[in-house]
């Protein structure tokens, strides 16, 4: 084999094996990952009855956007339009934008104790960015705005369930909490 040809296959070689652990567009993957995500973090962790979602495809969301970054723009706006209805979540889910948050903090003085009275049980305004799929895992960050000074980000690392399941083939393995930027 000439060292040109050697040259080739290596190449082609290392692509399969990038393309391989690169993330890929798996859409009902991406829901799951959701999904199991959410419900991690508000139903089990936190026990939330309801969360707010980011849901503006023309504004950075509070708390991801304090990153700048890789949770900047195309990867926070990727999924802060997704239809969460159909991810049939065991809590409520509202979306909000910025025009209406800022129309909603601008008519209460009172601000967030407002914004929790008007909405009991919720675990406040949630942001989360487009996961990254690969072959068996997957990482998701999520943003979380729940008062003047109270935000939080996590990157949740995932699992494939073996054997995968249609409605939830993937499993929380960590749950990091990540220092928001001031």
């Amino acid at each position: 084999m000439t060292r040109g040809a050697v040259a080739r296959w290596g190449a082609v070689a290392a692509l399969a094996v990038a393309m391989g652990c690169a993330p890929g567009r798996d859409h009902a993957g991406e829901r799951q990952v959701v999904r199991a995500t959410l419900v991690e973090l508000f139903a089990t962790r936190e026990r939330a009855r309801a969360i707010t979602v980011w849901h503006d495809p023309r504004r950075q969301a509070p708390t991801l956007s304090a990153f700048g970054g890789p949770f900047d723009h195309t990867d926070t706006l990727a999924l802060q339009v997704v239809d969460t209805t159909g991810l049939a979540l065991p809590f409520r889910v509202q979306a909000t934008t910025l025009r209406d948050s800022d129309a909603f903090f601008r008519a209460h003085a009172s601000g967030w104790d407002a914004w929790f009275e008007a909405n009991p049980g919720n675990a406040g305004i949630v942001e989360v960015a487009k996961p990254h799929l690969f072959t068996d895992s997957a990482v998701v960050i999520v943003g979380r705005a729940c008062g003047e000074q109270c935000r939080n980000a996590w990157r949740v690392s995932l699992q494939r369930a073996s054997p995968p399941r249609e409605t939830d083939g993937w499993r929380v393995r960590v749950v990091t909490p990540l220092q928001v930027p001031r």
